[in-house]
């Protein structure tokens, strides 16, 4: 028995099982509506200066995809019912690439019915290594992808000699996932009549506009990019001096950064429609995921424990700031603080039932956001407090420097033609573009890109009168 088999054995002893559990309505929706040129996969990178032992890693890839079943699962359908099957042998292995022979295929389209939802990479640079993962949105969200990174790092830290904890990994219990697909009641307003009818007006009765198009179909259309795919993407790092003035509570004034995000997100949109003939009266929208996770969660093995909040505006009503805020400010927290967001949970159960009618309301010729904002926060979070961390932020692994993090999300969906992504990382706050190809070219998008972070500095530049 080597060393990753007895580390299962006492960390996982789950893995040595064949394992099934039913999709929950939120996992079957994705499955569903996932689709080969927008595939609801995301990417994650760590970046390494220094030695990486590519065969430590690989055993510290395997370590992890025996504490999360659902990431080494593929999905079993009969009929109506769909289950995710986790073997207790034939995992997928990471893939060793080393310097210049580089051939992983990016944000390839994934189908759960083959293959598991989570390829890895390790790929061999001038100064180190990265490590690349692809993981599939069916089998979990943004902190699912950083519970089975931090098993990953801690146990190729551990195999190397360089952890010194009493208790190497932080506690995870496979019955938890019986109840991945329960949730905790909706509260207050969100529980009334009168409100659930006004959300389902706004919802199906303002039906937002895509963003326009800029692309002319010519040859000289933006190209699709990410292997085949019609996806670009462009991002922005800001300083850690400029993070430290963003998260100033004083500044913020009671705002949230997800609420600024969100609210500036608005003023970008609403500019570009109307300097590309939308009217001033239709519809944008807005979709926020948000974590639904609590204190009896933390032991969950890598699952999705989320839902989403939409949140509408006329292009006429974003073109006062500080209007703007204050109004994304009052229903986004008040939406989070109501748990919302679980009713369209209940939805999703009732479409569960019917699998034709919920492919069917997928595959229709509706937009159902304008654009999707993601805030992760830092995924690395709670590695930082078991791994050496230098004076500039970045945490190391075994004498090898993690000198950057990179996240490719949100997805993109049908006639969702933006995706915002936010993520921080030794002090610094990346902001993501994802596009559509086919609908902006990546000059403009580089220039959304860039009105998107001016409107940041300008709101910095303002709290600070």
């Amino acid at each position: 028995m080597n060393q990753v088999d007895e580390l299962l054995n006492a960390y996982a002893p789950w893995a040595k099982d064949d394992r099934t559990w039913p999709l929950t309505p939120l996992e079957r929706f994705m499955w569903s509506d996932d689709r080969p040129q927008t595939p609801l996969v995301f990417e994650v990178a760590l970046c390494f200066d220094g030695s990486i032992d590519p065969a430590i890693m690989r055993e510290a890839f395997r370590f992890a995809l025996g504490r999360h079943p659902l990431l080494r699962s593929t999905i079993r359908s009969r009929g109506k019912a769909a289950e995710w099957v986790a073997s207790a042998s034939g995992w997928p292995e990471m893939t060793v690439h080393a310097r210049g022979a580089h051939d992983e295929p990016g944000l390839a389209a994934i189908d759960l019915t083959k293959s598991t939802g989570l390829r890895g990479w390790l790929l061999e640079t001038a100064t180190g290594w990265d490590i690349k993962l692809l993981f599939h949105h069916a089998c979990c969200d943004g902190q699912g992808a950083r519970m089975f990174i931090q098993d990953m790092v801690l146990a190729y830290a551990l195999m190397c000699g360089s952890s010194r904890e009493t208790s190497p990994f932080f506690t995870i219990d496979i019955s938890h996932l019986d109840r991945r697909g329960l949730y905790p009641q909706a509260t207050g307003r969100a529980t009334t009549l009168a409100w659930k009818i006004q959300q389902i007006v706004e919802f199906f009765f303002h039906p937002p506009k895509p963003t326009a198009i800029a692309v002319e179909d010519d040859a000289g259309s933006a190209k699709a990019s990410e292997s085949g795919l019609k996806v670009g993407m462009c991002s922005y790092t800001f300083s850690p001096s400029e993070v430290a003035q963003l998260q100033d509570p004083k500044r913020r004034e009671g705002a949230s950064l997800n609420d600024v995000a969100v609210a500036l997100l608005f003023s970008v949109i609403s500019q570009w429609q109307q300097r590309h003939g939308m009217s001033r009266r239709s519809w944008t929208r807005i979709t926020v995921p948000c974590d639904l996770r609590g204190r009896e969660d933390e032991r969950m093995p890598a699952a999705n424990r989320y839902t989403y909040v939409f949140l509408n505006r006329r292009l006429r009503d974003c073109s006062n700031w500080r209007m703007v805020l204050e109004g994304v400010q009052k229903e986004l927290q008040e939406k989070l603080q109501t748990r919302f967001g679980v009713n369209f949970l209940a939805k999703l159960e009732i479409l569960a039932r019917r699998p034709r009618l919920m492919r069917w309301v997928l595959g229709g010729r509706s937009c159902f956001a304008t654009a999707v904002l993601t805030n992760l926060s830092d995924p690395s979070r709670r590695l930082r407090k078991r791994l050496p961390v230098d004076a500039d932020g970045f945490f190391w692994l075994a004498g090898a420097r993690c000198h950057d993090l990179q996240v490719r999300t949100p997805p993109l969906r049908p006639k969702t033609h933006w995706g915002v992504g936010i993520f921080e990382y030794a002090g610094r706050m990346t902001v993501t573009f994802r596009y559509d190809t086919d609908t902006i070219t990546a000059a403009d998008a580089e220039q959304v890109l860039a009105d998107y972070v001016e409107g940041w500095r300008q709101w910095l530049a303002e709290t600070a009168r």
